[in-house]
């Protein structure tokens, strides 16, 4: 049971180490077996956790696990603790970019011009960009994308990783907003995306949509959809800026990893919920977004719990990442 409450939590050596201390309720203290080392990798992850306490002394000294419940609740604050520095270090980094760059009241595209930065108005010049962009890295693509607006597009129009980039190691890293994934077609295009080699990953929002290709040029939006145009940057110090929240974004703990095989019983629409439960949505963001019932999506959601065997929506999204469903 208590490895199954520090799931994802802790390392799997960590979590294997708290079961057999807890388990044997006290082990002395030094190397060897039937003892508790507190000098090896899983042991100092534990002591430094606050998981373990000690008593006696000299020969005489005993390791015990702390509680399971008190154990549990110091991993979720250091967790929370963790989110909240990552989540304001996102806001830090991009009321920076915003201040560098964003658009004022007035502003003229001869404003933005200049030798590392140019404003790009024409929507259809955007478009010609963003899809040379997108397969031109020869390294690494970062690229976020927004829920679409517009007509429904074609299949011709889907954007995948060439064959040969892929082949040659490329990396195609994309982070997609929830609105999008649960977009009908949203959730084919990154389906297939995803088959094609792309790496995706998706967050309840994503602010705008950009192209970064290899550390060297990047296409923003200057609003959330592209409706203002966008800017194509080749300055190195915004380029570096933009990287950092990019990463900062891809490895936060509210962001989600999406591919993998999942079982028969997960149906598409509940995929959908789990994906978007995931991202952090409540059950009424997740009716708004699916177009269904709250009641139908309370039942889509005990359905998953029920499927993964766990009792919260947490450890549901740690799951089914686990399993990789997401």
């Amino acid at each position: 049971m208590t490895d199954r409450m520090l799931t994802g939590l802790v390392s799997d050596e960590a979590a294997a180490a708290y079961d057999r201390l807890h388990e044997a309720v006290h082990l002395p203290v030094g190397a060897g077996p039937g003892r508790f080392d507190p000098d090896d990798s899983p042991a100092r992850e534990l002591l430094d956790a606050g998981l373990i306490t000690f008593a006696g002394h000299g020969d005489g000294r005993r390791a015990r696990a702390v509680h399971p419940s008190i154990a549990l609740r110091r991993l979720l604050d250091r967790q929370h603790r963790h989110l909240t520095v990552l989540q304001s270090g996102l806001a830090e980094t991009w009321q920076r970019f915003a201040a560098l760059v964003s658009p004022v009241s007035g502003l003229t595209d001869g404003d933005l011009d200049g030798e590392d930065v140019r404003a790009v108005r024409d929507r259809a010049e955007m478009a010609r960009l963003a899809a040379g962009l997108y397969r031109s890295p020869r390294r690494l693509l970062r690229a976020t994308f927004t829920a679409r607006s517009g007509n429904e597009p074609t299949t011709e129009g889907l954007l995948l990783p060439p064959p040969d980039s892929i082949a040659a190691g490329v990396e195609f890293r994309m982070l997609y907003d929830a609105q999008h994934a649960a977009d009908n077609w949203g959730s084919y295009s990154i389906e297939q995306s995803v088959l094609a080699g792309e790496q995706a990953r998706v967050r309840q929002t994503v602010p705008l949509k950009m192209m970064h290709v290899d550390d060297t040029v990047a296409l923003v939006t200057i609003d959330h959809r592209g409706a203002r145009g966008a800017l194509h940057i080749e300055s190195p110090a915004l380029l570096k800026l933009l990287a950092e929240w990019f990463d900062a974004m891809w490895s936060a703990p509210d962001t989600t990893p999406i591919g993998g095989k999942v079982p028969d019983e997960l149906t598409p629409a509940r995929q959908k919920v789990l994906t978007l439960l995931a991202s952090g949505l409540t059950d009424e963001s997740i009716a708004n977004h699916t177009g269904t019932a709250v009641r139908t999506v309370r039942r889509h959601v005990s359905a998953i719990l029920e499927i993964l065997q766990v009792d919260s929506r947490f450890a549901a999204g740690v799951a089914a990442v686990r399993r990789g469903w997401l």
